[in-house]
């Protein structure tokens, strides 16, 4: 059954050349002056309210599948809010603009970092989940998955999943490669899991003609103004 759920999102042609989604990489919110992944909490409320403005809408992972799978119509203007890691500051600066907003989002965390304090904790990224926070595995502990064997891989991912799937009482089969870093035993693990999709760190909008385990994203630099965000978001890649 996992195996059959993990093909049916494989696009149909027809469907594969009409829709790009731009799909935004988002990190930690917070002051780090020379720290590209990095966005002071000024700048990412230009950019949401840019957004806003400008009548984009953000889409939740269940619309994102649906428009992938040919069941939604596409909005005029979609786009997929992704943060990468879980840091705290997402709960004490993102959560509160986009639920102003009526923005939606989705998080990719590592459970393993939840006592760590730099990072979310459970009733924070549960306060992020009532709020309409989509939540997906990032790896137990953010680790080089290249760097592991296959059985360590598992246990990353799959662990990773089952902490987030007994905490929400969610379904999480919707990876984030830590790194950007996967080979041909990540890929085989999520196919064997049941898992949809996966977002690498490769530049582009994602399209329904990828795989949907190698799907692409546009990182947000928060070294660069908002302009620059603006233009990729209309690039056609």
């Amino acid at each position: 059954m996992l195996n059959l759920i993990a093909l049916s999102v494989k696009p149909s042609s027809a469907v594969a050349a009409a829709v790009s989604i731009p799909v935004l990489n988002y990190h930690s919110i917070t002051y780090d002056p020379g720290n590209k992944a990095v966005i002071t909490p000024e700048l990412f409320t230009e950019q949401m309210n840019y957004l806003a403005e400008n009548g984009y809408t953000t889409l939740t992972l269940k619309h994102f599948s649906d428009i992938w799978l040919g069941e939604a119509e596409m909005p005029k203007k979609p786009v997929l809010l992704t943060f990468d890691d879980g840091y705290a500051d997402n709960h004490e600066y993102a959560m509160p603009l986009l639920k102003k907003l009526g923005f939606h989002a989705t998080l990719f965390m590592s459970p393993g970092t939840t006592d760590d304090g730099y990072f979310l904790s459970w009733e924070q990224v549960k306060e992020m989940h009532e709020a309409g926070w989509d939540i997906q595995p990032h790896g137990m502990t953010h680790p080089y998955l290249t760097s592991l064997s296959k059985s360590d891989q598992a246990y990353e991912i799959l662990e990773a999943k089952k902490q987030i799937e007994d905490q929400l009482g969610t379904t999480a089969d919707i990876f984030c490669y830590p790194y950007g870093a996967y080979n041909a035993k990540t890929l085989a693990i999520l196919k064997e899991n049941g898992f949809r999709f996966a977002f690498t760190i490769e530049q582009g909008k994602t399209k329904t003609n990828q795989d949907p385990l190698k799907l692409k994203r546009i990182f947000v630099n928060g070294e660069e103004p908002t302009k620059t965000l603006i233009k990729n978001l209309e690039k056609n890649y």
